[in-house]
């Protein structure tokens, strides 16, 4: 071989090799690359008026929303309660498509007795689309919930502690060994207050956030829906509960940091629904026994579960004309804001029965200042001292939620347009770089920096 041939060839190797070894730490570099984190933390009836008060007690959300965006307000989906909402906020859709309508899976129902409500029921049988946490498992990502809801079971959840905790459960063993919770605590874990709950849920966030840096979690505190629905809403017991919760929320943020992982995780903070104030409850099922359709006689009997500010009328052998009656028999009566068919409820996001078994014969709500209620079985209207109630239509202003988001990929853009809820599953697969098809939302890309 020629020699200079063979010097020329040897220095083309040289140069491949030399350019191989340039190469190879920046791509291993790009493959180390840290990968965002998202974490979803929901306080539960939190009401976007509340975060409007000049003299709130949260410093911890005042912070995220000056170094981040936040919402004029966020419309939930109806109905407006914590399981249906949760639910839109990690599927994209409302109600009409997840058909996720009270909290928990609805049995027994268009049969000659009562339905009830099975809140173990799995999130298979439960949610009839993909979540972003089924995304972000599929995409190898490391998923986690704390007392999140419609969410039992779910194979795609990697770590959970959920809102009834199973002693022996790998996050629950965790805690007991830490000391943060006894055994016996977890067994009788619905003695103690809400408050009490909500910071066990707490720690074990920050638990998981410690030992396990899940990719995604969804964290749901209820304390404030609690104090609310005992005393009615917009008064000093709901103001030092948004207080607490504030502490739970710096809790949160203090884990991150501690953990290393602050200037790559996104923290989106969200509520379900708002709460209104009421001194009147409604029984449904008094009007449909004094009309014949209960008892061993009657020949398509209808029931009623009550939730709040709307109730569902379920009829066994139900037809149009049936409900039709279903209608007359309700519309007008005291308290009764409206009484929908089922194509007529379907014209606000509700499902039909001929799409799910969830969907009832009639839906009702109730006017300002009523809530429907299974209490007093003997009076149709039964005065109460205040209390707090939801599930009123998704455009009552009382309803209306709360957004935030700051951290990794978020402007200080400061404060937004009102949206609706389905937009964060969309922007959570965003965030986390997955593919979420088949979302009535959209992402809020406005909100995110160039090139997030």
């Amino acid at each position: 071989m020629n020699p200079c041939s063979l010097w020329r060839r040897l220095s083309a190797a040289a140069i491949f090799l030399a350019g191989i070894a340039v190469l190879a730490p920046a791509a291993q570099a790009a493959a180390a690359a840290p990968r965002p984190r998202v974490i979803v933390i929901s306080l539960d009836a939190f009401a976007a008026g509340s975060l409007k008060d000049p003299e709130l007690p949260a410093p911890t959300l005042h912070a995220l929303m000056r170094q981040g965006v936040h919402a004029v307000s966020m419309q939930p989906v109806n109905p407006t309660i914590t399981w249906p909402n949760h639910t839109s906020m990690v599927t994209g859709v409302d109600a009409s498509r997840h058909h996720v309508l009270v909290n928990g899976l609805i049995v027994n129902q268009r049969q000659a007795t009562p339905p009830r409500i099975d809140m173990k029921a799995p999130k298979s049988a439960l949610v009839a689309v993909p979540t972003v946490y089924d995304a972000a498992h599929a995409a190898g990502l490391v998923t986690a919930e704390v007392d999140w809801v419609a969410i039992m079971d779910a194979p795609t959840i990697t770590w959970r502690f959920p809102e009834n905790p199973d002693p022996d459960g790998a996050i629950e063993q965790e805690l007991v060994r830490a000391g943060v919770v006894t055994r016996d605590e977890l067994v009788h874990f619905g003695a103690p207050s809400q408050a009490w709950r909500d910071l066990v849920y707490t720690r074990a966030a920050v638990d998981i956030i410690r030992r396990h840096h899940p990719d995604l979690l969804l964290l749901h505190l209820l304390a404030l829906d609690s104090i609310e629905h005992e005393t009615g809403y917009g008064n000093d017991a709901g103001r030092n509960t948004i207080a607490f919760l504030d502490d739970r929320v710096k809790d949160v943020v203090d884990a991150v940091r501690a953990a290393g992982e602050l200037d790559r995780t996104t923290f989106i903070i969200v509520s379900d629904h708002g709460q209104q104030s009421v001194h009147h409850r409604l029984n449904p099922d008094v009007l449909l026994r004094q009309a014949g359709l209960q008892g061993g006689s009657a020949g398509q009997p209808a029931f009623c579960i009550p939730e709040g500010g709307f109730a569902l009328v379920f009829q066994q052998h139900a037809t149009q004309a049936s409900r039709q009656a279903l209608k007359a028999l309700f519309a007008g009566k005291p308290g009764i804001r409206a009484a929908l068919t089922p194509d007529e409820a379907a014209q606000q996001g509700w499902p039909t029965p001929a799409a799910s078994n969830q969907a009832p014969d009639l839906l009702l709500y109730a006017a300002d200042d009523y809530e429907f209620s299974d209490k007093d079985t003997r009076r149709y209207d039964a005065p109460t001292l205040q209390i707090g109630a939801h599930g009123y239509p998704n455009s009552d202003p009382l309803m209306q939620a709360i957004f935030i988001a700051a951290g990794h990929g978020i402007r200080p853009a400061g404060e937004i347009p009102a949206f609706p809820d389905i937009d964060v599953a969309p922007t959570l697969a965003h965030l986390l770089h997955v593919r979420l098809d088949g979302v009535q939302g959209k992402p809020l890309t406005g909100i995110l920096e160039p090139g997030d």
